[in-house]
């Protein structure tokens, strides 16, 4: 199944996203600061996620999985790639989701049409469809 990747970046809360000069280590109200704007996100997005799972099966545009990567570094909490993958067609909607984010978020398609390449114990990629792969 191929991967629609998507980028989503939300506009900066907190002092870490919003101090231009910020360097050292984060308080502890800081990190909960940080920490709240993450769960707050994951609590708008979650149910639009899990209905992607949900939705009867199609022609086309059917998921077969929903992965989101948050950036690990405490001032950059609010920056996300979505990985999406399905069979054929347009699974997700970028303006459904832009329309669940606060204003000012940024959603862009990085590409539509990804498929993985693994590098198995023996240090050979793997290529779906090129005889072997998965």
């Amino acid at each position: 199944m191929p991967t629609l990747v998507i980028s989503i970046d939300l506009p900066p809360t907190g002092e870490l996203e919003t101090s231009p000069n910020w360097s050292g280590a984060a308080t502890d109200a800081q990190m909960a600061e940080e920490t709240q704007a993450r769960q707050n996100f994951l609590g708008l997005v979650s149910p639009y996620f899990e209905s992607l799972l949900k939705r009867p099966a199609r022609r086309q545009g059917n998921v077969g999985g929903v992965e989101l990567l948050g950036c690990d570094q405490w001032s950059q909490f609010n920056h996300y790639l979505l990985l999406v993958t399905f069979d054929i067609g347009e699974p997700v909607s970028v303006s459904d989701l832009s329309a669940l984010l606060p204003q000012g978020s940024q959603v862009s398609v990085v590409g539509a049409s990804f498929a993985p390449v693994e590098w198995p114990a023996a240090g050979q990629p793997t290529v779906p469809g090129a005889g072997g792969g998965s």
